[in-house]
């Protein structure tokens, strides 16, 4: 229980029939749910120490289930248990992270997972809660060398209003949206910052950058609005922020806001960080785009930001250099293979077994299956002589150069969806191997082979189904025990030789 919102969870580690446990408890929350009224009646006398500080119809229920294994649970067997929220090891883990880094600040991220507003938690008020920042820099159009309509404004707010308000695009994080691409919390960087300001009473200089929500808006000297596009040459305005939960995107100078963070009473700074988050003002320049600029286009131009931030500063991760590449060009090769990985990831044949976060231990990898096998055969600009998978889509390819997002989608489902009949067919000859680390089946060597063996037959074959997969694997037979594979490191293409010939019958 916080303030007025009860969140209800299951915590079970059972791995039979997960199913008709998830059902069932689905049925409780749902009888909960309907009779808050009577439940809370329950509640009360169960637990005396509970106060009732609000009417009984301003409690907000969630209801959460953790898992202590990984859930074989699709994206559409999720759907049908909408009061749920699951939680598995890597999102429990996230938050562990994040909560031992930020400590009682970390609550806002858990608001936003429980899909909660500001207005919802404690007492509601009437009035429209607004931040006010006298004197901000407007910088004029021409100063900035955008050419995209994004403006940029300069302003100081305090760390504590900036820990309330922002949200961080973390790659490694419990959302599931692929455009996300900054790295997690660094502890010992955020300890380093934390005891500077802490000692010295000041914050750093330099300036965070974020994107502001389209709700922001400005006030000449006597209260009138003024559009942002009449206002030039750094006039006097007042800018005004909604002062609402995960509103401001932190593109850059993550672990610099969240130093301030509300430690514990263990916490030997908090005695003196905690007059200081109202104290200190950071400086901000934040972007403001325009209203018809959507959302991909709006990430791709943060993303771009931080890589070039970033790229002369610390080294950034492999990986999420390869979520920049992808968010710059969506139609890119990685980029795509990277979305065809995530749909496999969700498909029965290899459900929850690809790595996508550093949260995730002893799952396959991917930088080398995107890098050298996966790329060329879902490519939309395959080389001359060669086909992939676009050359067999039926798809609106004038869409999707145009980065229609619907269209896109219509692809790598296309892709996903023909991968998976040629993996579950593998998967049906070798039912007693198909497990991670118990043998080379599932080995980044392996799988590699098998797609680049697909993509060499294709022009030969074409896309076939699951009954022609199935009648070519029956004949083929390899050793795949830890001490009896032969094949080693980067070997992809040799292993294809062997299953071209052996499989498909090809030279």
């Amino acid at each position: 229980m916080y303030e007025n919102i009860l969140v209800i969870c299951e915590d079970t580690g059972s791995t039979t029939h997960i199913k008709e446990h998830v059902r069932k408890k689905h049925e409780a929350f749902t009888l909960i749910k309907n009779n808050q009224n009577e439940f809370f009646d329950w509640f009360k006398k169960t637990f005396p120490d509970f106060k009732e500080n609000y009417d009984e119809d301003k409690y907000i229920l969630r209801f959460l289930y953790f898992s202590q294994n990984e859930l074989p649970l699709t994206d559409d067997d999720k759907e049908l248990y909408p009061l749920i929220k699951f939680v598995e090891t890597p999102t429990l883990n996230y938050f562990y992270k994040i909560s031992q880094c930020i400590k009682l600040s970390s609550k806002y991220e858990i608001f936003k997972f429980l899909n909660l507003e500001k207005s919802q938690i404690g007492d509601a008020t009437n009035e429209e809660s607004r931040k006010v920042f006298k004197a901000p820099i407007i910088y004029p159009k021409g100063m900035t060398g955008l050419k995209n309509g994004v403006r940029v404004v300069s302003f100081m707010m305090s760390a504590e209003s900036l820990l309330s308000m922002s949200y961080v695009m973390r790659k490694d994080n419990w959302e599931e949206s692929i455009l996300l691409y900054q790295r997690l919390i660094d502890f010992n960087k955020i300890k380093k910052i934390r005891a500077f300001i802490a000692e010295h009473g000041q914050a750093f200089y330099n300036n965070i950058i974020v994107g502001l929500p389209d709700t922001v808006s400005f006030c000449d000297a006597y209260g009138n609005k003024v559009d942002i596009n009449d206002i030039s040459d750094f006039e006097s305005c007042k800018l005004e922020i909604p002062d609402e939960m995960n509103s401001v995107c932190v593109i850059d100078g993550q672990h610099r806001i969240y130093a301030h963070y509300e430690g514990d009473e263990k916490d030997k700074y908090e005695s003196k960080i905690a007059p200081l988050r109202k104290q200190l003002h950071l400086l901000v320049t934040g972007l403001i785009f325009p209203k018809t600029m959507n959302d991909t286009e709006r990430i791709k131009f943060q993303s771009e930001i931080f890589s070039d931030i970033n790229s002369n500063a610390k080294p950034v991760q492999p990986d999420v250099l390869l979520h920049i590449a992808m968010l710059k060009n969506p139609l890119c090769d990685v980029g795509i293979a990277r979305h065809v990985l995530e749909s496999l990831n969700r498909k029965a044949t290899f459900l929850n077994m690809f790595e996508f976060s550093s949260l995730d231990e002893g799952k396959i990898k991917i930088a080398s299956i995107i890098k050298f096998a996966l790329r060329y055969l879902v490519t939309i600009t395959p080389q001359e002589g060669k086909v992939s998978f676009y050359n067999y889509w039926r798809g609106n390819r004038k869409k999707l150069l145009e980065e229609d997002s619907e269209e896109y989608q219509n692809y790598v489902d296309f892709c996903a969806k023909n991968l998976d009949i040629y993996f579950s067919a593998l998967k049906a000859n070798y039912k007693d191997k198909w497990l991670i680390k118990e043998n080379k089946l599932l080995s980044v060597i392996s799988i590699n082979g098998f797609i680049i063996a697909y993509n060499r037959q294709l022009i030969e074959n074409g896309i076939r189904d699951f009954e022609f997969y199935n009648n070519c694997f029956k004949k083929f037979h390899v050793d795949f025990s830890n001490e009896g594979f032969r094949y080693t490191s980067s070997q992809y293409r040799k292993f294809s030789d062997e299953i071209l010939a052996k499989v498909f019958n090809m030279k």
